[in-house]
């Protein structure tokens, strides 16, 4: 008995200064002890910055929060930085996954309210019971659907097993079953000029953003994914007419705001296919 009572002590004191710690290093070894010590569970929890998840196992997204404590959160967040407006009301959110960026958004007070698509089911029910989790349901409202150029349905393939963020809209009929919506069929209730909108698409972006003329003809800020390697649409003409008239254009990894011109977007657009790279872009 007091070997056992020995050993509830040393899990207290261990739990303790995972929780006090401010050594960033030693608060990455306790969160790295704890995700190769859940391996065998299909789901895992985390509480970061008193922001909770629910989690896949055993896959990429998972393991970089566990031991990063965030993921792409910061990509929103510099580009927020750049706006001289930021008092945003309104996230709209693409390709939400589990909210590892709308939840912070909504938890650090950079917006008020969210809308969110998210096309993955298994995704889509984290992406809800992470919302409930952190008590922001009332804030806003989350859609099963994968955004488009069209309403029609949809076919979804994951792409890599170990990644839940590599989900890609195929042509070819097979995977799950997803519905197609445009973003124009939702933004009566909201004050475009009071938004912004993020998007990870995994190169689907040029259709979501013809489904979106009313909503971008209001010079809405976006930031979004960029790998013109995955895109669906190869030519860059296409997404640069939908986004042309905004006046700023920023490399998010670069940090250096750019005129918003046919010369700057296809310079970054053939540096980042030339390298099979990519980016996150933001116009506003």
């Amino acid at each position: 008995m007091r070997f056992y009572r020995l050993i509830e002590s040393l899990i207290k004191k261990f739990y303790h200064k995972k929780n006090t710690t401010k050594n960033k290093s030693l608060k990455k070894a306790f969160r790295s002890a704890l995700y190769n010590t859940s391996l065998n569970q299909e789901y895992i929890h985390a509480d970061l910055n008193h922001i909770n998840y629910i989690l896949k196992n055993n896959e990429e997204i998972t393991k970089r929060i566990f031991l990063d404590g965030k993921f792409d959160f910061e990509i929103l967040k510099k580009g927020f930085g750049y706006l001289k407006n930021k008092k945003r009301k309104y996230l709209i959110n693409i390709g939400a996954h589990v909210g590892t960026t709308l939840i912070p958004a909504i938890k650090n007070q950079l917006f008020e309210k969210y809308i969110a698509f998210e096309p993955s089911l298994e995704n889509f029910r984290l992406l809800n019971a992470n919302i409930n989790l952190n008590k922001i349901e009332k804030k806003g409202a989350t859609y099963n659907s994968a955004l488009s150029n069209k309403i029609a349905r949809g076919y979804l393939k994951k792409f890599d097993k170990l990644n839940s963020g590599d989900y890609r809209l195929t042509k070819k009929k097979s995977g799950e079953i997803v519905q197609l919506n445009i973003l124009d069929n939702f933004i009566n209730n909201i004050n475009q000029k009071n938004a912004l909108i993020y998007i990870d698409a995994q190169g689907h972006e040029p259709q979501i953003f013809l489904g979106g003329k009313k909503m971008l003809n209001k010079k809405v800020p976006i930031i979004f994914e960029f790998s013109p390697t995955l895109m669906t649409i190869k030519r860059p003409e296409i997404l640069l007419k939908s986004i042309k008239h905004y006046k700023h254009l920023t490399d998010l990894k670069k940090n250096k705001v750019l005129p918003m011109n046919e010369k700057n977007f296809l310079k970054i657009y053939s540096e980042y296919k030339k390298s099979g790279t990519h980016t996150d872009l933001m116009v506003f």
